[in-house]
């Protein structure tokens, strides 16, 4: 019989010698354990899982991830209207314009009609020709039609719609802007001897009913000229864009 002492020093020696094989041996016996092991654990977890999360469970958090993506998009909404009603307040005061804010309902903006309906009307003073600002004094469009409680808007950039302006150029050259097909105002008939440039500004002239001068219309895109034609004509383009707009402001007439 051998002494516990020999006896693990013979395993030693053993394990030495054969290691390879050992190692081997080992391996081919780990290999399925360890399998089985991981097909326990999963099962295990997986069982723990479907215990402690339920259909129920599963369904209650996704409506409260909904409904905070819904409260964040509401936030980010009022935030950017409060940011555009305080620089239109700020544009009114300095003018002292009055005037009343609109939320837009619905729109139609496109290539063959852009309009807008907002949530006030004739109760609120709102008439028909009365310019809708957005920022900082920027014409978005006028009135058209007007009820008691609503009214639409049509774009200055709609086709139908003209607008009185006037070019920031050293003569104040005055015109009428007219819409074009697609987000694009035309100015034509302008006289060969006035002196346009891209990127003059252009506001309005003062010279249409209930649309006060100085209202910012856009900016010149481009200018063609013909020196055998009488007039050269420009392309504007509008800064006001009421596909981006949730509030405006409608002025009101002076006499009101």
């Amino acid at each position: 019989m051998l002494f516990p002492g020999m006896a693990i020093a013979s395993i030693v020696i053993l394990a030495i010698f054969f290691r390879g094989s050992l190692s081997d041996a080992l391996a081919f016996v780990q290999r399925p354990l360890a399998a089985f092991g991981t097909w326990i654990g999963n099962k295990t977890v997986g069982a723990f899982d479907a215990a402690t999360v339920s259909p129920e469970r599963v369904a209650n958090l996704e409506t409260e991830r909904d409904q905070v993506v819904v409260d964040h998009a509401e936030l980010e909404r009022l935030r950017v209207e409060n940011q555009e009603l305080r620089t239109q307040l700020g544009f009114l005061d300095r003018r002292g314009e009055r005037s009343v804010a609109c939320s837009i309902v619905s729109r139609s903006i496109g290539p063959d009609a852009s309009a807008f309906v907002i949530d006030r009307g004739t109760d609120d003073g709102v008439i028909v020709g009365a310019p809708a600002i957005s920022g900082d004094g920027i014409l978005v469009g006028k009135v058209v039609s007007a009820y008691s409680g609503s009214a639409t808007v049509r774009v200055i950039s709609d086709r139908d719609s003209a607008t009185a302006v006037t070019i920031l150029n050293g003569t104040r050259t005055i015109g009428i802007a007219e819409g074009m097909s697609g987000a694009l105002l035309s100015l034509r008939y302008i006289p060969q001897d006035e002196r346009i440039q891209v990127n003059d500004i252009v506001v309005t002239s003062g010279l249409e009913s209930n649309v006060p001068s100085g209202l910012v219309v856009g900016i010149v895109n481009a200018v063609t000229t013909d020196a055998t034609a009488p007039f050269q004509s420009a392309v504007l383009e509008p800064l006001g864009d009421a596909r981006r707009l949730s509030v405006v402001s409608v002025l009101l007439p002076e006499s009101l």
